[in-house]
């Protein structure tokens, strides 16, 4: 039992001697990460609505419409290019035992990607109230309540690793 009565679990992430992550998650989380991870690069090529908020404007509104035209040649294709590259490495390494730092790094833009897609497409807010579980969204909210969960967790193991005076002021 940990303090006050709380069970302690151990984090499904966690670093081993040799530098490289070991991941432990069910086999049905690891195919739901590799078949979303699978989809985006479809919506992200398209410019699906849905991926907006992975590609957002540097120059809001129509004052600045020839500048932000400037600013989308210029990194939309670079920006295309780090979704994908993530998004492949999640897919690819979805079902190993261990990651390098890289590809953790990779998983981390992967489900932030994932997530901004799914945060969009509920049309998350600070003050949105989760679905009721009969509701059609409610599976699509666990999905982005879960995705949450695992980038908070892999920034919890990645920052373990900065050395004390990069670490921000208390507790991840």
């Amino acid at each position: 039992m940990g303090h006050h009565g709380t069970v302690e679990l151990s984090s499904p992430i966690r670093r081993r001697r040799d530098g490289r992550y070991a991941i432990r998650l069910d086999p049905n989380v690891r195919a739901v990460l590799a078949n979303l991870a699978q989809q985006l690069p479809v919506a992200l090529e398209a410019r699906d609505p849905t991926t907006r908020r992975l590609f957002p404007p540097a120059y809001p509104g129509a004052a600045f419409e020839q500048a932000e035209q400037e600013y989308r040649e210029l990194v939309d294709t670079a920006l295309v290019n780090h979704h994908r590259k993530a998004l492949d490495v999640l897919a690819a390494t979805a079902d190993a035992d261990t990651l390098s730092e890289e590809e953790l790094n990779d998983w981390l833009a992967a489900v932030g990607s994932l997530r901004l897609v799914f945060g969009t497409r509920l049309d998350v807010s600070e003050d949105m109230v989760p679905p009721d579980p009969e509701d059609l969204a409610a599976a699509e909210y666990g999905l982005y309540e879960f995705l949450g969960e695992l980038q908070y967790l892999i920034i919890e193991v990645l920052a373990a690793e900065l050395p004390e005076r990069g670490r921000p002021e208390g507790a991840l």
